[in-house]
């Protein structure tokens, strides 16, 4: 009798959980679309880089990281001034390499300028490297030695 209990304690949950995944009405979306944000309309574009923004200047470090990697996924404008500060002062090493490779994204020639600077003068030999790396992909891809 026991054994019976036990296992009903076990799979009346598993039952539950099973028949609320089948009956859902939307299928779930795959992984690669929660980085898409054509999705949204031009208002809440607008207002999720306001937050995003918010986030970057926070002084929460996971906090500031996670905003900076979803700007640069956004390509926002908006964002340089912030992730160039994020990328000169941040707190951690991933926030200053992430703040670098959004900068990276959205194309930002200052920040790439910057970055250069940085990769001489950080005081982490990771951010150094990962930020020479990041400048040396940026030339490469849009500087042709080739045509002189």
């Amino acid at each position: 009798m026991r054994y019976l209990n036990k296992t009903r304690l076990v799979l009346v949950p598993i039952l539950l959980i099973f028949s609320s995944v089948l009956s859902a009405k939307e299928p779930v979306k795959p992984a690669s679309s929660y980085n898409d944000f054509t999705i949204f309309t031009e208002d809440e574009f607008v207002l999720i880089e306001d937050n995003l923004l918010t986030g970057v200047k926070s002084k929460n470090s996971g906090l500031q990281t996670s905003c900076a990697y979803f700007l640069g996924e956004m390509n926002s404008s908006k964002a340089m001034i912030p992730l160039l500060i994020v990328a000169t002062t941040g707190d951690t090493e991933e926030a200053r390499i992430i703040a670098g490779l959004s900068l990276y994204k959205i194309h930002s020639k200052i920040g790439m300028y910057r970055l250069k600077g940085l990769s001489k003068s950080d005081e982490s030999e990771l951010v150094r490297r990962v930020f020479d790396r990041i400048y040396n992909k940026y030339v490469s891809d849009n500087y042709s030695f080739e045509e002189m």
